[in-house]
């Protein structure tokens, strides 16, 4: 699904599981990768959908050797040079959004990013 619209901030967004076509590209734009430690990285910004900032943590080095076993985005985010990673990203705000499920954080928005390791 995509969206035919972005939000303005501030505006009050019923939870909805989502993508559009322009969530990787303004995260691209908007969001900050910085390594915590290797193989350790958070990435953040603006949520592409709600604008609520979000920190998401990403560990390459654990799920690195089970990353075909996890979530079918990451079967193959693996890229041919073996340096960049596609990540799976999800809206993890703690803002409110009405009709979210009990239980769950976030907008219901999702992306992928592309994430540059650095070397050892």
């Amino acid at each position: 699904m995509t969206a035919t619209h972005l939000p303005a901030p501030g505006d009050l967004l019923p939870y909805q599981e989502m993508t559009d076509d322009g969530y990787a590209e303004l995260a691209a734009q908007t969001f900050t990768v910085e390594q915590a430690e290797p193989g350790m990285y958070v990435l953040r910004g603006p949520c592409p959908r709600c604008k609520a900032i979000v920190d998401i943590p990403v560990v390459l080095s654990i799920f690195e050797g089970m990353r075909s076993l996890a979530h079918p985005l990451r079967a193959a985010s693996k890229t041919a040079s073996g340096d960049e990673f596609v990540e799976p990203v999800l809206c993890t705000c703690e803002d409110e959004h009405p009709k979210r499920p009990q239980g769950r954080v976030g907008c219901g928005a999702y992306w992928t990013v592309i994430i540059e390791a650095a070397s050892p």
